[in-house]
């Protein structure tokens, strides 16, 4: 324990060193590099490099003060698990792939952040030991090995140049277009776009303080970070494309969370729509404006994790939000960190996700857009704003409907929620004073009602659509509570084809005649041959005798 009381301060430290050498690089623009090579095959450079500017400095500042508070966090959450060093060990090695991957800007020493991400996601999913941990972890290896499997086709694609280093890559104008698509592929497996989004949801078997780090500002966030590496090569049909996923994701989660009553789900779809709204402004050209939303995300929406964990584990592990209630009389303290967060995800004024947020829809609108994104873009906005709501009537509005639950106050769990809510607080509008290289817009005032008028106008869809019990009901609330059935395209039909066809070829060479036929009989002659060698071997006179009447009938018959 008091080892993790000092690894807690150990990152706090690291938050203020990147954090302030981060703004000092960004001040006087200055980037450290640190190179060593290995050697060279055929002008191909391979070398461990390690790049430091304000963008990856910045961001390590903020990954180190989600894992400090995580990990203090787990001192309560984790306490009486017989496999505490483990967990430790595995949170360990997923703050180490993603300093990694950060600080690594050459495609081959990428992999080991990149490919350690997916690895150490997939243990600590699997971390219960449980079939429903199992089956979400499969699902979670599978679609993030296609992304290593994109990745690696970059580095094959890199030969071609004889280097892999971002700052390399950037000096080539001509180059080829199927390398940024390998990469942007990456980048959507790993951030879980649309049609790679199954799997966001299903790690939510994982530990709650794993959660909070992997939904916020690690795993998921790993392709928006190599997005914005990358943004200057996102022009053209490519960009066109990944911006109707974008969209696509954005409504799907708004739509999937709308139906859902886990509340851990919940937040999980909240970050899937979240990362569709970065990869959508970084794709309009706003590429700092995206890493600063992704900053500020980190924080309340780790909260918001660390929160739903703190109710989940008092309610005797019930996720369900049908059976809570009443919360803030319960745990006034929790309740209200809960809140905020709450508040920063739907971009109510003067939260840290206002700032962020609102500037990302002034400039929406600015911007020359089809309608059709117009419409679909602030439909989805409203849709966050709804299951905001939803989930804030079900936890503090509504009457508690279970009988047993002990609400016990844990101290590292709640300081370490406290931390996090300060920086949720302040981190908006300190971003937004520190960073200097922004505009103001100035609208009509219709402009700015507008989400207030799809409130209002929307309302009445919402009581048709949730309401009135029509014939098809059944089949919307499968349809849009299970993501477009998504998570059964990605898992159940595939593998049961593969599972038919090994059925099949079981049938056919276990259960059937065809064992018998080839493997056996091969087998008996192979002991044939080898019984007759071994006495011709040994000299035996019958076999001898044998050969030399063989020998004669073939003479004679010739």
């Amino acid at each position: 324990m008091l080892f993790v009381y000092n690894i807690f301060f150990f990152f706090f430290f690291l938050f203020f060193f990147f954090f302030i050498f981060g703004m000092y690089f960004y001040m006087f623009d200055f980037f450290l590099i640190m190179d060593y090579n290995f050697f060279s095959l055929n002008s191909s450079m391979f070398s461990l490099i390690f790049i430091f500017d304000w963008l990856s400095m910045i961001f390590l500042s903020i990954v180190f003060l989600i894992s400090g508070s995580v990990l203090l966090y787990s001192l309560d959450y984790m306490n009486g698990d017989k496999s505490i060093i483990r967990f430790y060990f595995l949170v360990f090695m997923f703050i180490l792939s993603m300093f990694f991957l950060i600080s690594m800007p050459d495609f081959i020493c990428l992999m080991i952040g990149w490919d350690g991400l997916g690895l150490v996601s997939y243990c600590l999913v699997i971390y219960y030991q449980s079939s429903l941990s199992l089956s979400s972890g499969y699902l979670t290896l599978f679609i993030n090995r296609l992304g290593d499997l994109f990745l690696i086709f970059c580095i094959g694609w890199c030969f071609n140049y004889g280097c892999w280093h971002y700052f390399y890559i950037y000096s080539i104008y001509n180059i080829d277009s199927y390398l940024i698509f390998f990469l942007m592929m990456a980048c959507l497996t790993k951030s879980a776009q649309f049609p790679f989004s199954s799997w966001l949801p299903a790690a939510m078997a994982a530990p709650t303080p794993v959660s909070s780090l992997v939904h916020s500002s690690t795993l998921v966030t790993a392709g928006v970070y190599l997005m914005i590496r990358f943004n200057m090569f996102l022009i053209g049909y490519l960009n066109f494309f990944l911006l109707n996923l974008s969209l696509l994701t954005i409504l799907m989660s708004g739509f999937a969370a709308l139906y859902e009553n886990d509340l851990s789900k919940i937040v999980a779809f909240s970050t899937m729509g979240q990362l569709g709204f970065m990869i959508f402004i970084i794709l309009m050209g706003c590429e700092y404006l995206g890493f600063i939303h992704l900053l500020i995300h980190a924080i309340f929406k780790s909260l918001l994790f660390l929160c739903s964990g703190f109710f989940i584990m008092n309610s005797m592990g019930v996720q369900d939000i049908r059976f809570m209630g009443n919360l803030g009389v319960q745990n006034p303290f929790v309740s209200s960190c809960f809140l905020i967060s709450l508040f920063s995800l739907c971009g109510l004024p003067f939260y840290s996700g206002y700032f962020s947020s609102d500037f990302i829809i002034e400039l929406f609108i600015l911007s020359e857009i089809n309608f059709f994104y117009f419409i679909i873009f602030f439909f989805s906005i409203y849709l966050t704003l709804i299951y905001c709501i939803r989930v804030f009537m079900f936890l503090f509005i509504m009457n508690l409907n279970m009988n047993f639950i002990s609400y016990s106050s844990k101290f590292y769990m709640s300081f370490s929620c406290f931390v996090l809510t300060i920086f949720s607080v302040f981190s908006g509008s300190l971003f937004f004073w520190l960073f200097d290289s922004m505009y103001i817009f100035i609208f009509d005032y219709y402009f700015k009602y507008l989400i207030l008028f799809f409130f209002i106008y929307f309302c009445f869809f919402y009581n048709i659509f949730f309401y009135i019990n029509l014939n098809f009901s059944h089949f919307i609330f499968f349809f849009f509570g299970y993501m477009w059935f998504l998570p059964y395209f990605s898992s159940i039909f595939l593998v049961s084809k593969f599972f038919n066809l090994s059925h099949l070829l079981f049938n056919l060479f276990e259960l059937s005649w065809t064992e018998y036929l080839l493997s056996l009989q091969l087998i008996k002659f192979m002991k044939f041959k080898n019984y007759y060698f071994n006495l011709l071997t040994m000299n035996t006179f019958k076999i001898y005798m044998i050969s030399f009447f063989i020998f004669i009938m073939l003479i004679l018959i010739f």
